[in-house]
């Protein structure tokens, strides 16, 4: 479906929990480009916060500059753009990202060699995101980390991206010997020279609903609960449903940061 004829439907919410002093989450919202992005920083007095931060802005703008570029499917207004059309575009935007996860990944490395930090060392963050290829009717997910991106069709929660993480690990291993703690990752952005995000195109369709969020969230609301929540919430009411979500998370003792972003893509009216 043309994405012309679709429109994103979105909203974003932090909390800092009920433990931790600072938030070190941040999120970018643009619903008007399909584009959403949460990360999760990690260092604490290192900086968490710093490279989160920094991580969403130069995503952000790298894909606004390709966005300004014209990097849609090229045709006449209204234009359905052929399979094989989508399918370069898709493969354009997948490399756009890419080049935005390394450039975000760049800056905040450059920052911890700066500070005197070695490798592997100092400030990092997760990366979750979702953009809408232009000029077309799909969606580019990309992640590093833990944080994670659901998706809500026909009333079955699918989760999209796979966690980075040394838990992980040892589900796929077979759960042998004693496991990891979940917080553990094992991809991040900001530790090292390089970081390699996971990358993959989705089909939309009208309805779809797709939740990005912090592991302040997963890690603590069962995704049964979850499910059932975004299946009762109606489209306009996503601002609510971030809020009874985050209002879960602290009332089980919210003992991370929560940050959540819930995008509906729906037809635009005749």
């Amino acid at each position: 479906m043309h994405s012309a004829l679709i429109d994103m439907i979105a909203a974003g919410q932090t909390d800092v929990g009920r433990v931790r002093s600072r938030n070190e989450d941040s999120f970018h919202l643009d619903p008007a480009r399909g584009l959403a992005v949460i990360c999760d920083g990690m260092g604490g007095h290192a900086g968490g916060d710093i490279a989160s931060r920094t991580a969403v802005e130069v995503v952000a703008a790298v894909l606004a500059s390709q966005d300004q570029a014209g990097g849609a499917v090229s045709g006449g207004v209204g234009r359905t753009p052929s399979p094989a059309e989508e399918d370069r575009a898709a493969d354009e935007a997948a490399t756009t990202v890419r080049s935005a996860v390394v450039a975000a990944n760049r800056r905040i490395n450059a920052l911890n060699r700066q500070r005197g930090f070695a490798e592997g060392r100092g400030m990092g963050t997760t990366l979750v995101g979702l953009w809408r290829v232009p000029g077309t009717g799909r969606v580019v997910v990309f992640h590093a980390g833990d944080s994670r991106l659901y998706r809500l069709r026909d009333g079955e929660l699918r989760l999209l991206t796979r966690d980075h993480s040394l838990y992980q690990v040892w589900l796929d291993n077979g759960r042998r010997g004693q496991a990891p703690q979940r917080n553990i990752i094992v991809r991040a952005l900001g530790t090292g020279e390089q970081v390699e995000p996971d990358i993959a195109i989705h089909d939309l369709r009208p309805d779809d609903l797709y939740l990005l969020c912090s592991d302040g969230l997963t890690g603590i609301v069962p995704e049964g609960v979850i499910q059932r929540m975004l299946i009762e919430q109606p489209p306009p009411a996503a601002e609510d449903a971030c809020a009874r979500l985050i209002a879960l998370a602290n009332g089980a003792g919210g003992p991370d940061n929560i940050t959540l972003i819930l995008a509906r893509f729906v037809l635009r009216p005749a």
